[in-house]
């Protein structure tokens, strides 16, 4: 099954690879003429445009024809504008020199376990490695599991980090949070996808660990994801896919002071479903999901911007699934709208300021047997971030929020979680509960020499259901001691509150917010920036006041404990239009006392060792492939050893062993595709042809068992080897 949202994933694509009449060539450089490896070229107020290799050299082909200003970009230089006349079929060459940015940082400041994309960055990935990624299917969440210390959740979208669970890594959109940006999120054997398009992102970091002070409520790590103030151009794309269709679209007025976007799509599996040999009667009703999402921005003034962004999703799904006391489909469905609106400004030379206000709105519905639920789940935040420029070599950032929660939970819930038949004994549970939280911090960019930084922080939350106050000191320094080499380290105490389903089975609220702390230290060497990059991390991770339950009252406190412990190793080569690669590798061991857990065991999440290796190669102008492979430790689960038969229930009562005692099988999976360039009816169009899962590796998803528990049995996950074919048109 394929991402609702891939009907985006070549759009810029197209504009660094595909050529249609004229030729435009040169070389970039810089300081004493010597070649700017990564600069970025295009033609004003379009998505034509390249970026230059290691010799200064860029190439890209376009139908544009006539008077056209081409824009020249590169990190810490000062942009630059240059006219030129292009006549169809011809080729035109623009040689130019940038000038270095006198008012920009010597150097970038990269904090320890970040891998980031973005103007302001040493890039370790973009949108394009992002689609070309074999297997992450053009999304956001997927790619990044290819990065060290990060793991994919049922080989879905959700990304668990360093042993810690899903719900540790909060994602953040233009300051908003985002708690529910997936389909099919948490259905049985059915694996989530992200709602996010990556083209539209002007930054990507990701920190695994040791991130700002500026993020809060967060246990293991944050995405933190920026748009672009103003669509790139006008334009629109359209995708048909064997499994899913969609019609996106871009505009900006010709002052660039106003712009938008729209962006829908729909699944469509029953060809797909075929072709792959998926038998449908497991399935009612087949998976659907649509999405329909966009966004409106204007300047008011050169210095400042408005934006809305707008996404709503809906999806359901059946699944035949059988269990020790009912055989039948596992029902469920969601539907989610999420609205952010953001406003900065520069207010003189020295300060800038951003603030948003968003809201979400998610509901859940869950029917297998006698389960039959619905959540629902709101969200509502406003955040003011303000930087200031001290000094030359001093930045301080503040800033604050406040967050709301509610959480409402309704319907029929087995008394004996055994025992799920439709006659089966329930309760029937309606329960609202809601929180705020109120957090600041304060933090400053110090670069105390030209080959140093350190930042300092501080963060501060308030928590108004139980009543706690957290304080988290962070401190994170970077030194590079030789050209290509970087040191890098971070220490600091991390937070995050308990969901709102533990305190409503608490004594009182009184649960503690649960807390880590990090001990991270790093080494890199990046050559050429980005040519070739090696990275190598230990961390180690102090949890305390996790959440526990109690045996006999069954009411969650605050008594767990735990830790993590690890390295991650990555390692990329890459060189522009031609090809990148990259291997990540991560050891990890995490035990905690958490949940039913009542001693320090092995964590859900506890993979001890993940390698993947990533590929993509340009075999000519018009054609790519790319090769991902991933293998890794099976994860923990908790084995049945038996069943004792309830006369009460008529049905066995299983007997575990202790938790996260077993383990599943080594996990393995091949994934490879290819990309085609070519002109249809005059416009550029691409075809897609993948196969996720080359090998048919009969990965696990879970056990289930016979009735009474003397037999278990395997679940494969529904990812086996899968065909996918697609078409885009650009209009």
């Amino acid at each position: 099954m394929n991402k609702i949202y891939l009907i985006l994933i070549f759009l810029f694509f197209s504009s660094i690879v595909y050529s249609q009449d004229a030729k435009i060539s040169g070389k970039i450089t810089g300081i004493d003429s010597k070649p700017l490896y990564g600069a970025n070229v295009v033609i004003e107020g379009t998505i034509d445009g390249a970026t230059s290799d290691s010799a200064g050299y860029y190439e890209f082909e376009t139908s544009k024809t006539g008077t056209q200003n081409l824009l020249f970009t590169y990190i810490d230089y000062n942009d630059k504008h240059v006219t030129i006349t292009i006549e169809a079929g011809k080729s035109l060459e623009v040689n130019i020199q940038l000038k270095k940015n006198e008012v920009s940082t010597d150097e970038i400041i990269v904090t320890a376990s970040s891998y980031t994309s973005g103007q302001n960055s040493q890039v370790t990935i973009t949108p394009l490695e992002i689609v070309r990624i074999p297997g992450s299917d053009g999304d956001l969440f997927r790619a990044i599991t290819t990065f060290p210390g990060s793991n994919q959740v049922d080989e879905g979208s959700k990304i668990t980090v360093r042993g810690g669970d899903a719900n540790e890594v909060i994602t953040i959109l233009d300051q908003a949070s985002l708690y529910n940006p997936f389909i099919f999120d948490d259905d049985f054997n059915t694996s989530s996808y992200t709602t996010i398009n990556p083209w539209g992102l002007k930054g990507i970091n990701f920190s695994s660990g040791g991130f700002s002070a500026k993020f809060g409520n967060a246990l293991s790590a944050v995405l933190d994801l920026k748009t672009y103030d103003m669509p790139q151009g006008t334009g629109g794309f359209l995708w048909f896919g064997l499994a899913n269709v969609g019609l996106s679209g871009v505009y900006l007025s010709k002052d660039k002071n106003f712009g938008a976007t729209l962006d829908m799509g729909q699944t469509i599996l029953e060809p797909y479903f075929k072709l792959n040999g998926f038998l449908t009667d497991k399935y009612d009703p087949i998976p659907l999901a649509r999405g329909l999402g966009g966004s409106i921005a204007y300047k008011p003034s050169n210095n400042s911007v408005i934006k809305g962004i707008f996404n709503y999703s809906k999806d359901k799904i059946g699944i035949k699934n059988t269990s020790p006391s009912f055989d039948g489909f596992f029902n469920s469905g969601s539907e989610t709208v999420f609205g952010n609106v953001k406003y900065s400004a520069g207010l003189g030379a020295k300060t800038y300021y951003s603030m948003a206000l968003s809201y979400s709105n998610h509901n859940d519905n869950i029917t297998y047997g006698i389960l039959n639920t619905f959540t629902k789940q709101k969200y509502a935040k406003y955040r003011l971030d303000v930087t200031y420029q001290l000094l030359k070599n001093i930045d301080i950032n503040t800033g604050t929020e406040y967050e709301y929660n509610e959480d409402g939970f309704s319907g029929n819930v087995p008394q004996y979680s055994y025992d799920i038949s439709p006659d089966a004994p329930f309760f029937n549970v309606n329960s609202l509960n809601h929180t705020g939280r109120i957090g600041t911090y304060l933090e400053a960019q110090v670069k105390p020499a030209k080959r140093f930084f350190i930042i300092p922080g501080v963060r501060i939350d308030n928590h108004t259901l139980s009543k706690k106050t957290t304080i988290d000191p962070r401190l994170s320094l970077g030194w590079k001691f030789a050209k290509d080499m970087t040191l890098r380290g971070a220490v600091g105490i991390y937070h995050q509150f308990p969901k709102l389903e533990y305190y409503a089975q608490s004594s009182n609220f009184n649960l503690k917010p649960e807390q880590a702390v990090h001990y991270i230290l790093g080494y890199e060497f990046n050559k050429m920036e980005g040519v070739f990059l090696f990275r190598v991390e230990g961390y180690y991770k102090q949890y305390k006041d996790l959440v526990l339950r109690d045996n006999n009252s069954f009411q969650y406190y605050s008594g767990g404990k735990g830790y993590a412990r690890g390295v991650d190793v990555f390692l990329k080569s890459s060189v522009a239009n031609k090809y990148t690669t990259w291997i990540s590798y991560a050891y990890t061991d995490s035990k905690r006392s958490q949940y039913d857990a009542l001693k320090e065991l092995p964590a859900n999440y506890d993979i001890t060792h993940n390698l993947t290796f990533v590929a993509s190669y340009n075999i000519s102008d018009v054609i790519t492939t790319g090769l991902t492979y991933r293998i890794s430790t099976g994860k923990p689960y908790t084995p049945i050893t038996g069943g004792i038969f309830d006369p009460n229930t008529n049905t066995y009562q299983p007997i575990y062993a202790e938790t996260n005692s077993g383990r599943f099988p080594t996990y393995q999976r091949m994934d490879i595709n290819f990309q085609y360039l070519f002109s249809l009816f005059g416009r550029f169009a691409i075809a897609v042809f993948q196969i996720n899962n080359l090998l048919n590796n009969k990965n696990l998803y879970d056990y289930t068992y016979n009735f009474d528990y003397t037999q278990q049995k395997e679940i494969l996950t529904t990812n086996k080897r899968q065909f996918y074919a697609g078409l885009g048109i650009q209009f």
